[in-house]
């Protein structure tokens, strides 16, 4: 069984309306269909089933964010060509990559390295292969990652939630060495490490309550989840993600989070910015939207494609800028901060994801990852 990280509890009751804690609704778990995958080519590992990381999903606070559950028993390889469970990459034309700066520390497992060297709760990293290949596909977490190559060594982006389970998590590479011979498979592991996180209770009064229907919340992950399962096969952006909003953080990512007194289920999966109706909302980093529409819970929402399978979503907004398949610079104005959707306030609730896994943005923001 899965263990929560220690925690802090904290009794927030918040009504319709009040600005004391603006809530919003990015936080309820409650289990979404997956869709169908599809087939890509892809190389299968030559070694045995990897075990997957469990996890135990939740979302929280300032706002009730569905998500899928991840799987909490151990996974098998999935069949050649399908990328589990999210679906396979829609892979967009592949160009030359802008590859991503070595860090100082990268830690080594044979011909596999990781920057950063472990994996936090809610982070992420990038795993590299260096040896001679023409193809690899890389296995993390029950998923494949096609890995791309630029010019000197194959790469590929990995995250995971806030309530991954602590330890090391095997990742293994399936490659066609550049020599010609048979496809084989390097294997390694990365440590994922325990994190505090807070615990805060939410009252919801029956009208915002209403907005949890399961039909609605299933029908919105069913379609966030088909939209996360696009994977372009380059990097669109460079550097450092900006903040998308000037305004101060008003709810953290990963507050674990309860509802009308009931017990722990969900835990935030996205980061809160405060602010008033009308404020600026810019693009944390450059890409392509993939998504500008209203969402029943998440109110009116952009997502932009980042490449590699990243992804940043603005929600509640009260003005949408731009439109599916504009291309947009980092600091670009794409919308206007508000309180549309299951919220009690006006705010921003801003994500980051990584292979269809909200991760802690904050760290895309300090330059931990993602540079």
């Amino acid at each position: 069984m899965i263990q929560l990280p220690r925690l802090v509890i904290a009794t927030l009751p918040i009504a319709l309306g009040a600005i004391i804690l603006i809530s919003c609704g990015d936080g309820l778990q409650i289990t979404a269909p997956t869709p169908a995958p599809t087939r890509i080519p892809v190389l299968a590992p030559t070694a045995p089933a990897v075990p997957t990381t469990a996890t135990t999903s939740a979302t929280a606070a300032a706002e009730v964010t569905p998500t899928e559950a991840p799987p909490t028993t151990t996974a098998t390889e999935p069949p050649i060509g399908v990328i589990q469970p999210l679906g396979s990459p829609t892979v967009v034309a592949a160009e030359p990559t802008v590859t991503p700066e070595t860090a100082t520390a990268l830690a080594s497992s044979a011909g596999i390295e990781f920057d950063p060297p472990e994996l936090v709760q809610g982070g992420a990293a990038v795993v590299y292969f260096n040896e001679p290949a023409t193809a690899a596909t890389m296995t993390f977490g029950g998923m494949q990652y096609p890995m791309l190559f630029d010019g000197a060594r194959w790469w590929a982006m990995i995250g995971i939630g806030a309530f991954a389970e602590p330890g090391d998590a095997p990742v293994i590479v399936a490659y066609n060495p550049a020599d010609g011979a048979p496809q084989t498979s390097l294997s390694g592991s990365i440590p994922i490490v325990d994190r505090e996180f807070p615990v805060e209770n939410i009252d919801l009064d029956p009208a915002t309550s209403a907005l949890l229907d399961p039909a609605i919340v299933n029908n919105e992950e069913a379609l966030r989840a088909t939209i996360f399962s696009g994977y372009t096969t380059r990097r669109l952006w460079d550097g450092l993600f900006q903040a998308p909003a000037p305004s101060a953080i008003s709810s953290i990512y990963g507050v674990a989070r309860s509802y009308n007194g009931g017990p722990v289920s969900s835990y935030h999966r996205g980061t809160d910015f405060i602010g008033a109706t009308g404020d600026s909302v810019y693009a944390a980093a450059a890409g392509r939207v993939v998504f500008a529409d209203e969402l029943k819970v998440r109110g009116n929402s952009i997502v932009i494609d980042h490449g590699v399978g990243v992804f940043t979503t603005y929600n509640h907004l009260s003005v949408i800028n731009v439109a599916e398949g504009d291309t947009v610079t980092a600091g670009q104005l794409i919308g206007q901060l508000g309180s549309t959707g299951l919220v009690t306030g006006p705010h921003l609730h801003w994500e980051v994801i990584v292979r269809g896994i909200e991760v802690d943005g904050e760290l895309w923001l300090s330059g931990s990852v993602g540079q």
